[in-house]
């Protein structure tokens, strides 16, 4: 199985972190935010992410899909261990406090747990780790909230094979306030999950290397189940995916096994923040070269021996259908439409990576094309250039800071600007001195968010009907022209939420197909040789619907169609400028 590319550049960085500090560095926190994240930014200096009173929060509740019948069995006494682990690393005040090395323990737990086989045995280690994490004392938090009631599921404790006085030391424990910041909390200053120990091990079928596997996959489990805001969301349960997986990572005993199964398993996620980092990624950009139309997989430029037009039939050995089902398994993404622009992507690798059979109809002919690696590489055009009388364009993906003057000057004339979101990848500029130039209101309305609780792991807590004000040194003359903002199914994250805030603060047109489906900040898993990525908080339309697994629709949809391909059309591009020339008339 090839590596699958991710779509996004890597856009966080892991820092030092200060332990010791009391609550979140705001100063340095919104630096941070602004800098890799600029619309979300704007949400932070509303929500202010200081913790200073949770309590007088609204708390956001959505019923997750849970399994609470644990039967004993080789499975199960490691999904029970896998949720002791977490609850105490979340939860135990000394665990929370960076007071062990909950790795350590879990190892040692897990060499013992290897050759348990009856409850009573498993019960005996269960209790041991508890010791581990030693004395504490107890003052129960008042303020169990229904959102932690709806995120964490504690019925396990009552349907499970775990002794009576384990489950009441473990209630007790889960009932507690965490003091922020947690050890192995997320650390919003940096965004990042703190204190993750990286490890060097191979892949082999001793019981160290499956100790490791399985502490990598708990440590992700926990991560996910307690931090990830959209388990609601799921084709799958998270509850049901723990058992299923526990004997998939036992059985990978060589890296490409492992890898595998841990792409499975962020594809369940259903997530398109969801990748696995490793330090072989492709430098290669395969982006934009194939297509899907319907049912048909068809090359959209001409590289190497293909050409533009051609419809692919197979790849090696599979035909495309088998290609695309057999790379669907692996591909993380949060809407069938971004899924499949993935599975392009894959299939440009797949095809123009390394040498391969590739079999093409073009025209009425069928092709047999040995394809061999292919340095493919697009044309770069400027960055805002006028295409037609008395229509500019855009290319916002390339747009940095000291663009955004120039841009507006030189295309202040225009009958209309088209901004073009299509391309994807980490946008460079700061939003406030972009839409200075297009709100006429110095109000801008932000859309609503769900961030994690950091003093209830599990909990996730509502920031509504944001507003915030451009500042006045920020004061620019305002476009008049009509506004037209490209978007497709590769337009993810913070360009989706530019597309959403550009439609709720001006009058604007979106031309073209709903987007990726995958708003909000990214947050990095330190995993056993690799990083795991997730999205951390959401984002809500203003009438508080979910904008993850849906995007954000356009008002004019345009589909890819074969004609246009062959043609060299653009045809999201094509609609945007009849748009405007229409109301040119």
């Amino acid at each position: 199985m090839i590596d699958l590319w991710r779509i996004d550049s890597e856009i966080i960085k892991s820092y030092n972190l200060d332990t010791k500090m009391k609550k979140p560095n705001s100063k340095r926190f919104y630096h941070c935010v602004k800098t890799l994240c600029p619309i979300i930014y704007l949400v932070c200096l509303i929500a202010n992410f200081s913790c200073s009173n949770p309590k007088s929060e609204e708390y956001f509740v959505r019923p997750c899909k849970f399994v609470s019948d644990y039967e004993y069995n080789d499975t199960t006494k490691y999904a029970i261990t896998c949720r002791v682990w977490g609850l105490l690393k979340y939860y135990h005040p000394n665990v929370t406090a960076g007071k062990l090395d909950w790795d350590k323990v879990l190892l040692e737990s897990l060499e013992a747990i290897s050759y348990v086989n009856t409850p009573d045995a498993l019960n005996l280690e269960l209790n041991k780790m508890l010791i581990s994490a030693g004395e504490y004392s107890y003052k129960e938090d008042k303020e169990w909230n229904d959102s932690l009631k709806m995120n964490v599921n504690l019925s396990w404790l009552n349907s499970s094979f775990i002794d009576d006085s384990l489950k009441i030391e473990l209630k007790k424990i889960a009932s507690l306030e965490v003091k922020y910041p947690s050890f192995y909390g997320v650390d919003y200053e940096h965004i990042v999950l703190q204190n993750e120990k990286n490890y060097d091990f191979e892949v082999s079928s001793s019981q160290k290397s499956v100790n490791l596997r399985l502490l990598s996959f708990f440590r992700y489990w926990n991560v996910i189940y307690y931090f990830f805001p959209h388990k609601y969301l799921m084709d799958r349960s998270w509850d049901v995916i723990l058992s299923e997986y526990i004997p998939k990572f036992i059985e990978s005993v060589d890296p490409q096994s492992y890898n595998n199964t841990f792409l499975k398993l962020v594809a369940t996620l259903n997530d398109g923040h969801a990748y696995i980092i490793t330090d072989n990624e492709s430098p290669k950009d395969f982006r934009d070269i194939i297509e899907k139309v319907d049912d048909i997989t068809i090359v959209r430029v001409n590289a190497g021996e293909l050409q533009k037009g051609d419809i692919i039939s197979s790849i090696g050995k599979q035909n495309i259908k088998q290609v695309r089902d057999s790379l669907s398994v692996f591909t993380a993404a949060s809407t069938q439409g971004n899924k499949d622009f993935r599975i392009n992507c894959s299939i440009g690798q797949m095809i123009f990576g390394q040498k391969n059979l590739v079999k093409v109809f073009r025209g009425d002919k069928s092709l047999e094309i040995n394809v061999v690696p292919v340095d493919y590489k697009k044309e770069n055009l400027q960055i805002y250039r006028w295409i037609s009388d008395g229509i500019g364009y855009v290319d916002l993906s390339q747009v940095t800071n000291k663009d955004i003057n120039p841009l507006f000057e030189s295309l202040s004339e225009a009958d209309g600007i088209i901004f073009d979101l299509t391309k994807a990848g980490p946008y460079r500029m700061e939003i406030e001195p972009f839409v200075c130039h297009l709100f006429e209101k110095k109000e801008i309305q932000l859309s609503s968010m769900v961030y994690p609780d950091p003093m209830h792991p599990g909990a996730f807590i509502w920031r509504k009907n944001f507003q915030t004000t451009i500042p006045d040194s920020l004061s620019s003359p305002i476009y008049k022209g009509k506004i037209v903002v490209l978007i497709n199914e590769s337009t993810q994250s913070g360009l989706e939420t530019i597309a959403l805030e550009i439609r709720n603060n001006c009058n604007s047109t979106l031309v073209g197909r709903t987007t990726s489906g995958a708003l909000g900040r990214v947050t990095f898993v330190p995993l056993l040789g690799q990083r795991a990525s997730f999205s951390n908080f959401a984002l809500f339309s203003a009438d508080g619907t979910e904008l993850q697994r849906k995007g954000i629709n356009p008002d004019i949809v345009v589909l890819p169609t074969i004609d246009a391909i062959r043609n060299g059309r653009d045809e999201i591009l094509d609609a945007g400028i009849d748009f405007i020339i229409k109301r040119q008339m």
